[in-house]
């Protein structure tokens, strides 16, 4: 049986994929620096996804993360007109540094603070009219970043698991999955640093990334958990399939009831649970359709268990007999993680990340293997 992992998108946060990959493989589903057989990511699940396919370990990508701080993901775009970075660098100091490289509170620069309402309003004018203009950040430390953890090498050889990528066509809307191997009716893409930054490209916060001559965004516009390219890339085999979320998942409606019963007060809060729930509904649509494959894939061995028993041949449906496919585990927290995770790459968080992933992966595996031996005869 083929084993798949899925990683899905949320940034900062994407620390919690590794306590979770650190649990899966103490439990010994997968192996410590080389991965299951398919891995597949969207943007933050990109690439730890792509982490994974260069044969990092769990204590390569801890070491990696805790190195990493805000500073070596982005800074304040150049799209921005000069005359309102200073003010836009003073209201945005907290995403655009960590606390380990001066991420202390900052005073307003001089020549703002006699800025009177309709100074203020018109340099926020010229933030939202500036043209041309790509994004607020600019993702050029987090290329630079990123280039020192891959071994794109690796990740296009044969010994590497097989890694889908999605992103989002910015002009037409439309999914694209990108592969180290052939994918459909499409032959297998060499995977660069460009595909790992299209993948993670936030609309308007960070740039689009050019690929090929097309503009891509973030793949969790569309698909922040890609199921259907993973299923389709197991091509008829039996599949484990795990997939990693940053929002709850099969917590107790009333709990989270309990969780919201004072929320959304603020922008910020109400920012947070609309990018939740989007992401969620993502997923719930790909397991919607997951159990729609298998409802047609029970009903076409029906029809053939049918035909043999009968010798009528017109009850078969046509084409190859599709194979049931298992639902995924699904692992994620328990509560709701806060908005600010997303963009504050900050030690500390990292730190309370990996310890949520790895109690939470613990928690569903062990789950999972009490079910199976109470289904057992």
């Amino acid at each position: 049986m083929k084993k798949a992992l899925v990683l899905s998108g949320g940034g900062g946060r994407g620390a919690y994929h590794v306590g979770v990959i650190e649990a899966l493989v103490e439990r010994g589903w997968m192996q410590d620096g080389k991965g299951p057989d398919i891995l597949a990511g969207t943007s933050i699940g990109a690439i730890n996804a792509a982490a994974l396919a260069s044969g990092l370990t769990v204590a390569d990508l801890k070491a990696r993360w805790l190195d990493m701080h805000t500073e070596d993901v982005h800074r304040l775009s150049s799209d921005l007109p000069a005359i309102s970075r200073p003010l836009v660098r003073f209201l945005m100091h907290s995403v655009l540094t960590s606390e380990a490289h001066g991420g202390a509170p900052t005073a307003l620069p001089p020549e703002e603070r006699t800025l009177s309402a309709e100074g203020l309003l018109k340099r926020i004018n010229n933030v939202f009219r500036s043209r041309p203009f790509r994004s607020l950040l600019d993702t050029t430390p987090w290329r630079h970043t990123l280039s020192r953890w891959m071994n794109f090498d690796r990740i296009n050889s044969p010994d590497a698991p097989a890694l889908l990528l999605t992103a989002t066509d910015l002009q037409s809307g439309d999914l694209r999955v990108f592969c180290n191997r052939p994918l459909r009716d499409h032959p297998a893409d060499t995977i660069t640093i460009d595909h790992l930054m299209a993948s993670s490209s936030i609309p308007t916060v960070y740039p689009w990334t050019a690929i090929d001559g097309r503009k891509y965004w973030d793949g969790a516009v569309l698909a922040n958990t890609p199921l259907g390219p993973v299923i389709d890339l197991a091509a008829g085999e039996d599949v484990d399939i795990v997939v990693v979320m940053m929002t709850p998942w099969d917590v107790d409606p009333e709990s989270m009831r309990r969780q919201l019963q004072e929320v959304p007060q603020d922008l910020v809060q109400a920012l947070s649970l609309t990018l939740d729930w989007a992401l969620l509904a993502s997923y719930r649509t790909a397991i919607k359709m997951l159990r729609s494959y298998n409802r047609l894939a029970e009903a076409a061995n029906k029809l053939e268990r049918a035909a043999q028993q009968t010798g009528n041949a017109e009850l078969r449906m046509e084409g190859s007999i599709p194979r049931i496919i298992a639902e995924p585990l699904v692992i994620a927290p328990q509560q709701l993680m806060p908005l600010e995770w997303i963009i504050d790459y900050e030690e500390h968080n990292h730190q309370t990340l990996f310890e949520m992933g790895r109690n939470d992966a613990l928690r569903a595996l062990d789950r999972r293997l009490l079910n199976r031996l109470l289904d057992q005869p």
